[in-house]
């Protein structure tokens, strides 16, 4: 794939390192140091690193690019024609380069400690250790803030990822909008190709998704690869987003849609009959069960994985306990606000599907259902934006959306999920629940969800961060998820201790739930792949524990078999930001404000624990200092 960038990446790194010879009259007379202390000259040296790091990163993902919302003054190509390559090659060539990005990193001259640039460079700097500490299994899939065991697995993939950017992400604006629709999609069956060559050639080194994942993965690829052509969401989608597009005419339009029906026709669908064919080939070798343990070198791949997705020295061993402490814990609550309800009977499960048998509980399948469902959850979110407002630096102006999850992709979406706005204002944020089983969205459950995704949660998190944060563009290509999930759950108990279930008890009952929720995912977690736990055991285990159906607790399950370590991540990120929370409230007293401290977490954008927790410390010894 030839993109236009301006230079290799070892030399743009080397120039950016060097900083400029000349400097304008304006600079000439500015301040020797910025706020923070740090000599110009240094600080212009690393934002020019941080840069062109973005800018080669950018280069290598032209999705993420489309994703974010970027412009191609931004980039320095028009990304939009462009899939991100997923061949071996570039696989190979992604570490070599991440390893040259790494030691430019390292060797960069130092910001003063503490301000904004640090926190920059340093959660940068952890992003590619981190990333390494993954890359080096030699398997899968890892990139800043996230890796996966197998090249792709029942939630990611070419085969899933392609369409949805097309019809979800791509923009449609003007005349190339449309012609980089058809270019894209010509370059489909070639990722479809490179993905199934990854797994077959990780299937010959032992490295094979369990068997249930691959078939979940076969009916997928078989039903995005069912024609007939003329009724695929990808020539549906196409032929109703070019009309009007400005600069085409009816001549053009028509022709770019013979052109895009041709491809998935002749070339779209038959790679994904390829495809499919070679998932179920992989069947035959397929481990039985999941874990991560049976990989070569699986323990070490877990281990790296919980210390990505959690923080240093946070061992597995560790995480089951305390998973298991807190299980019991939230339990006695859980069975406690149920006795409140007189639903005095029956194991906490029975309880639950009691109380989810009432009636008003559950939603229609129907349209008309679904609807008084999102309308539920509006209610909710408008409720918390009042609460909220008093203890928070400021509130989003970015909107967000709440919405179900598009059909095609019900079998793959996680129950609900947020995306952040694009950055050019295109469209809101957009929070999407998964509503393929009406019965997995009792009311109960619903005020703790929206809390979770929106307000207080991940919405109010991530616009505050790219309304106020000032981030370096590479640092908002990276997302730390013990941060990000932490402060959602965190969210969850805000909200809880400013009051919001106080004249809603059975509310209450949907939080403590999804509290016990986080805590088993520790246990399930760890029990899959560290202790060697059969699928039907964690799903036996979640079901009895949280009370949730069988249908669900399967969808976690299979979630956690190809995302290892990741479920942990919620409860360990949210416990930081609550042990930081009463330790500065330990240490000021009186002079504790929870808005200050709501700032100070939200400020710096998503980073390591480790990093969250030093401006924390550094935020409360300085008032202490200021009241000596």
């Amino acid at each position: 794939m030839n993109l236009r960038v301006s230079a290799p990446i070892r030399l743009a790194l080397k120039d950016a390192l060097t900083g400029l010879a000349i400097f304008s009259l304006a600079a000439a007379c500015a301040p020797a140091v910025d706020d923070a202390g740090t000599p110009r000259r240094i600080a212009r040296q690393v934002d020019e690193l941080l840069d062109s790091i973005a800018s080669n990163e950018l280069a290598d993902n032209p999705e993420l690019a489309t994703r974010l919302g970027l412009s191609e003054d931004a980039t320095g190509y028009d990304f939009n024609a462009y899939l991100t390559d997923r061949s071996q090659a570039a696989y190979e060539r992604s570490r070599v380069k991440r390893l040259e990005i790494l030691e430019a990193l390292l060797a960069a001259p130092r910001p003063v400690e503490g301000g904004h640039q640090a926190r920059h460079l340093d959660t940068v700097i952890q992003a590619y250790e981190t990333a390494e500490s993954l890359f080096v299994a030699g398997h899968g899939q890892t990139g800043l803030g996230y890796s996966y065991p197998y090249v792709a697995d029942h939630m990611r993939g070419a085969y899933i990822d392609v369409p949805d950017l097309l019809t979800g992400a791509h923009p449609f604006s003007t005349a190339q909008d449309a012609k980089d629709y058809v270019t894209r999609l010509a370059q489909l069956p070639g990722a479809l190709q490179d993905e199934r060559r990854r797994l077959l050639a990780d299937a010959r080194a032992g490295i094979v998704p369990p068997v249930f994942i691959l078939a979940r993965m076969q009916a997928l690829a078989e039903t995005i690869g069912a024609g007939p052509a003329e009724d695929h969401l990808l020539v549906t989608t196409f032929n109703n987003l070019v009309t009007g597009v400005d600069g085409l005419n009816l001549e053009e339009e028509t022709e770019l849609a013979r052109q895009v029906e041709a491809l998935v026709r002749d070339e779209v669908l038959p790679a994904y009959a390829a495809f499919a064919a070679a998932l179920d080939a992989l069947k035959a070798d397929a481990p039985d069960e999941p874990g991560v343990w049976q990989l070569p070198e699986g323990d070490a791949y877990y281990d790296a994985a919980l210390t990505a997705y959690t923080d240093a020295g946070i061992t597995a061993e560790a995480l089951h306990a305390q998973g298991l402490a807190e299980v019991k814990q939230l339990t006695d609550e859980l069975m406690s606000a149920l006795e409140q309800q007189e639903l005095l009977e029956g194991t906490l499960a029975e309880r639950l599907a009691a109380l989810t048998a009432r009636e008003g509980q559950l939603y229609e399948d129907t349209p008309e259902g679904r609807e008084a469902l999102l309308a539920r959850m509006r209610a909710h979110m408008v409720r918390a934006e009042t609460v909220i407002a008093d203890v928070m630096p400021a509130m989003p102006r970015t909107g967000v959306t709440i919405r179900a999850v598009p059909d095609f992709l019900q079998s793959s979406a996680p129950s609900a999920y947020y995306s952040a706005a694009p950055a050019n204002g295109s469209a809101p944020a957009q929070f999407e629940i998964n509503l393929g089983d009406m019965n997995d969205w009792p009311d109960f459950t619903l005020t703790t969800l929206v809390f979770h995704e929106t307000i207080p949660g991940h919405h109010l998190e991530s616009a505050l961060t790219a309304e106020t944060a000032n981030l370096p563009l590479i640092r908002q290509m990276v997302w730390n998820v013990a941060y990000g999930e932490g402060w959602a759950v965190y969210g969850e108990v805000l909200a809880h201790d400013l009051g919001l279930y106080t004249e809603d008890p059975v509310g209450r009952i949907g939080f403590l739930q999804s509290m016990l929720f986080r805590a088993a995912r520790l246990v399930a977690d760890t029990g899959m792949h560290r202790y060697h736990w059969t699928r039907q055991q964690a799903i036996d285990y979640l079901v009895e524990t949280t009370g949730q159906s069988a249908d669900a607790m399967a969808q976690e399950v299979d979630r956690y078999a190809v995302w290892p370590g990741q479920a942990a991540a919620y409860w360990v990120g949210a416990q930081r930001i609550l042990d930081l929370r009463d330790r500065s409230q330990r240490v000021l007293g009186p002079e504790f404000d929870l808005t200050e401290f709501h700032d100070v977490v939200l400020s710096g954008g998503p980073r390591p624990l480790s990093l969250l927790e030093q401006d924390v410390e550094r935020w409360y010894i300085s008032k202490v200092d200021l009241s000596d």
